[in-house]
């Protein structure tokens, strides 16, 4: 659908420069038979160039590199729009959500509870809240303009058909009389005089005997030249442009020129002007015509009689007429592939270039972010890093798994700060070079946001962007919180508005896994963070998830630190919540951490909470995790990070004695096994 959708508005491009250079040029001169042919040949040229794509070279540092490039921007901005309405509003119904980073949902864990006193116990690993979900009808913005457009070609083309149909039973009706190589139809409908392939309509009794040989040789010029022909193909070229007006243009210029071919052809048989053109003026009043047909009658009168009172263009007129020329040459060259003459010889120098952190910029991206050191190329796929040797040849990355392995060849254009990659002969994508040494750095930077973010080392990777946004929070200098949006400043009242709009673009199956991904300074009081979370319970938005730094993963790649996080669940708005003495009478055993207590280091709590999991053998525990609003947020986020690295130690230390494989490899039930005996039952509470 993307290559027809770009295809459809290349021939609506192509048509409607070669329309305007009809109109500059041609449109008001005498030389008509050559009018017709350039209409009709712009039909035909408009639908052949964009399938031709001519490789065309320029030469490297040449007075044509820049204009070739600025042709490549031009093409490369409508064909991301049209791959970006092409994006679905929302994953299939069905499809496994891949916020969670492939673990089926086990990491959605340990739920927390707003400020308060009161606390509720986690009631399962992963129970996610399950809020109505209906199914529905969900249609990407490119589905509903291409309903749009078929349903348009279907009504004209029906409209077209009906026309023929209509032709077709009026000569039924009338009878066909054969006469000197046409047939001619005489109908009883007082319209206008037309001539539809070899068929001539006629009403008699509008005519005097004069008055008919001079319209009976009008009629006879648009059959013996096959006007109808060309007619149809310009009605054709309208129905499948239905939305250009220069595609309805060129079918009314096209049927215009013929109007002009007949009339002179007429006034060369030495019929006199003035009478052939009261004949006409005699037509225009009172008469209707047919849409579809060639018509004796063709309004706008005024331009027939001037034109054929004009005196016949002469040399200027030829020269101008060759000003079209240059309007082909644009077409061609506006679809064309380029590439750049000259071998580097350098490649140090144009690995140099090369090297850093590129994200991308286009709708079409094969992949989200590159990264080029020294001879190695590492690009993502999702959130898979491929790598590969690289060397460069002729203008082009020669890429291979291993030395002495068969290369790829891609394609490049580096100017500065921004690289075009030809992923394959058709597509490219448009990269910006980096100033930062990771993706989320990168985001970091472009987006204003002067963050230190925490460390984690239990993260996960937020695989689906269109399933989450960045909400960032940093303090000014007074100590004021600054809010952002995907990297925009918000103010809190307005997080819910922002949230729903971004949320609406998915169906409503995956909207309950729409995650917030926080974005955070270690130094923003808890208070802040609280509020902030508050809201988001308000509009049921109770995916969360802490981002940060990878901490002790020296294997990670930079190309997908924007992914990291601490993924968790927020309680749903009127649950109902369970004090400590309640969760102790239900048979748990609670265990409290006390942020609050300023004297409590941060080995303390490690080694008293290995010490509480390692003496407990059903799992029948809860860990509170208590803080106060002054608490800053990277101690939090480091505290929660510590409880899941020592609840996932013991899991693995389990799973090894059990099974002899790591927690991580065991399949979906036997990590339910393992998470029975070590569950992540934490829940929170703000003093």
């Amino acid at each position: 659908m993307v290559r027809f959708m770009i295809y459809l508005l290349e021939t609506g491009i192509c048509l409607s420069l070669l329309y305007l250079a009809y109109w500059l040029f041609l449109r008001r001169e005498t030389y008509f038979n050559f009018n017709r042919i350039f209409l009709v040949g712009s039909i035909f040229l408009a639908l052949a160039v964009p399938l031709l794509h001519i490789s065309i070279s320029i030469p490297q540092g040449g007075s044509l590199e820049p204009t070739a490039r600025g042709v490549l921007q031009f093409r490369h901005g409508y064909e991301e729009w049209i791959r970006y309405i092409n994006a679905d509003f929302g994953t299939e119904p069905g499809s496994r959500n891949s916020i969670d980073g492939g673990n089926n949902g086990a990491d959605m864990e340990g739920g927390i509870l707003p400020r308060g006193s009161r606390y509720e116990k986690n009631q399962g690993e992963g129970d996610n809240y399950n809020g109505e979900t209906r199914s529905g009808w969900s249609f990407s913005v490119s589905e509903i303009l291409f309903i749009i457009y078929i349903s348009g070609v279907f009504y004209f083309f029906a409209r077209f058909v009906y026309l023929v149909i209509r032709l077709y039973l009026l000569a039924k009706r009338n009878g066909v009389i054969r006469q000197d190589g046409f047939r001619m139809v005489e109908i009883e409908e007082v319209i206008s005089p037309f001539s539809f392939f070899r068929l001539l309509f006629i009403h008699n009794g509008s005519f005097n005997d004069v008055e008919l040989v001079h319209v009976l040789e009008h009629e006879k010029v648009h059959i013996r030249q096959k006007h109808t022909t060309d007619h149809l193909i310009a009605h054709g070229l309208a129905v499948f442009q239905w939305f250009n007006p220069f595609a309805w243009q060129m079918r009314k210029a096209l049927k215009t020129t013929h109007e002009y071919i007949a009339d002179r052809q007429v006034i060369g048989k030495g019929i006199e002007k003035i009478d052939y053109q009261s004949l006409l003026l005699k037509q225009v009043i009172g008469y209707h015509s047919a849409e579809l047909v060639n018509n004796f009658n063709l309004k706008p009168i005024k331009k027939r009689i001037a034109m054929m009172n004009k005196t016949k263009s002469g040399l200027p007129a030829k020269l101008k007429a060759t000003l079209v020329a240059p309007f082909a040459i644009i077409i061609f060259f506006l679809f064309a592939d380029f590439s750049l003459k000259g071998t580097i010889v350098d490649n140090s120098a144009a690995d140099s270039d090369l090297q850093g952190l590129w994200i991308g910029e286009t709708m079409n991206m094969f992949s989200h972010s590159l990264l080029i050191s020294e001879e190695r190329f590492s690009y993502t796929e999702g959130m898979e890093i491929l790598d590969y040797n690289m060397r460069i040849k002729d203008g082009s990355l020669m890429l291979s798994e291993a030395t002495g392995r068969n290369e790829t060849a891609l394609r490049f254009d580096n100017s500065g700060d921004q690289l075009i990659l030809w992923w394959n002969d058709e597509q490219s994508s448009v990269y910006r070079r980096s100033k930062a040494e990771n993706t989320l750095d990168d985001f970091l930077l472009e987006n204003g946001m002067q963050l230190e973010l925490p460390n984690i080392s239990q993260y996960r990777l937020l695989e689906d962007e269109s399933m989450l946004y960045r909400l960032g929070m940093g303090l000014k200098e007074r100590g004021d919180v600054i809010l952002t949006f995907d990297g925009q400043p918000i103010q809190l009242s307005e997080l819910g508005s922002q949230v729903k709009q971004k949320m609406g673009q998915l169906s409503k199956i995956d909207q309950i896994r729409f995650t917030t991904l926080f974005l955070v300074d270690r130094s923003v009081p808890m208070a802040e963070v609280g509020q902030v979370r508050d809201e988001l319970r308000q509009i049921e938005v109770l995916h969360f998830a802490g981002g940060g730094y990878p901490q002790g993963d020296l294997q990670l790649s930079p190309l997908i630190y924007h992914a990291v996080a601490l993924p968790r669940l927020l309680p749903p708005m009127g649950i109902k919540m369970l004090d400590k003495k309640e969760v102790e009478n239900n048979g748990g055993i609670l265990y409290t951490i006390d942020l609050t207590e300023r004297n409590s280091t941060r080995r303390d709590i490690d080694e008293g909470l290995r010490k509480f999991i390692g003496s407990i053998d059903d799992g029948e525990y809860v860990i509170s995790l208590e803080y106060d609003g002054k608490i800053p947020y990277g101690q939090y986020v480091e505290t929660v990070d510590m409880i899941w690295m020592i609840v996932y130690s013991y899991r693995n230390s389990l799973a090894m004695e059990r099974y002899s494989v790591p927690y991580e490899k065991l399949g979906d039930d036997l990590q339910a096994e393992i998470r029975k005996a070590y569950p992540m039952a934490v829940s929170e509470m703000m003093k």
